[in-house]
């Protein structure tokens, strides 16, 4: 990713605050910075100047100037982190993912490059850990693949999979940091996926969790549990998702038919 570029008061329009206005004094240093952020004068990635450095140029105490860089923080506007400083962040509007395309594709479809990390890739057997799905498979040779999925350079989501590999033997050979697994399943094993069924709630970004997807802790992401099937209506992968749900939401339609 791009380093932070780091930004002076010098270069930055900013006065002291008015202590005579009716306006409080956090208010008027977030108004000050909030304009600075969406006029573009400072830009997503720049590095803010040091709180007390902004303290003094305000001319405001540092917990004031710690509660209107909380405002902006609670707006995701910057960013603020122990030991890295307060970073300006990319805006955007949350992103559609629909509930009948590969990541792959949704992020084709964004203009966006798809890519991983693998974090953890095994072979194993289906015990009884195994998501309810899978059940009637215990003891069914499986390939656990756990990923971090990018969009681009931003990380997007958490993916734990289980693949069924009687039908695909061999499929840990693969490299998943840069193949997509429906991809080498449907030109490596002719195994098309026909169905995936789905099952969307939230949860809170632990600890590991924020620290991948660059989120706080206790953030809401979204959990979605995938089931695959094959036209033989054979479960053939299981996989469990979590995604940031500041930038992203998911959709599904129907078409509707009257009784």
């Amino acid at each position: 990713m791009t380093e932070a570029r780091q930004r002076y008061l010098h270069e930055l329009p900013i006065r002291p605050v008015d202590p005579a206005s009716p306006i409080p004094l956090y208010h008027q240093v977030e108004t000050t910075l909030r304009a600075l952020i969406q006029d573009g004068v400072l830009s997503p990635g720049d590095l803010l100047p040091p709180e007390v450095e902004l303290s003094r140029a305000f001319g405001v105490g540092r917990h004031t100037m710690r509660m209107a860089l909380s405002r902006l923080a609670d707006d995701r506007l910057i960013t603020r982190k122990a030991g890295r400083g307060t970073v300006v962040s990319r805006q955007m509007g949350r992103l559609q993912f629909f509930l009948d395309r590969s990541f792959t594709r949704q992020m084709a479809d964004m203009g966006r490059r798809a890519h991983s990390r693998v974090l953890q890739a095994f072979s194993g057997v289906v015990d009884d850990s195994a998501p309810a799905a899978l059940k009637a498979r215990l003891g069914a040779p499986c390939f656990n693949l756990i990923r971090l999925r990018f969009g681009d350079d931003e990380p997007i989501g958490l993916q734990k999979s289980i693949v069924l590999t009687e039908q695909c033997p061999g499929l840990e050979q693969h490299d998943f940091n840069t193949e997509s697994l429906y991809d080498v399943l449907a030109r490596v094993y002719r195994l098309v996926v026909q169905e995936i069924r789905h099952t969307v709630t939230a949860v809170a970004a632990d600890d590991l969790k924020a620290e991948l997807l660059q989120v706080n802790v206790g953030d809401p992401l979204l959990l979605v549990n995938t089931a695959a099937y094959l036209a033989s209506g054979e479960i053939i992968e299981y996989t469990t998702s979590y995604y940031r749900a500041d930038l992203y939401e998911y959709s599904t339609s129907s078409t509707y038919s009257p009784c």
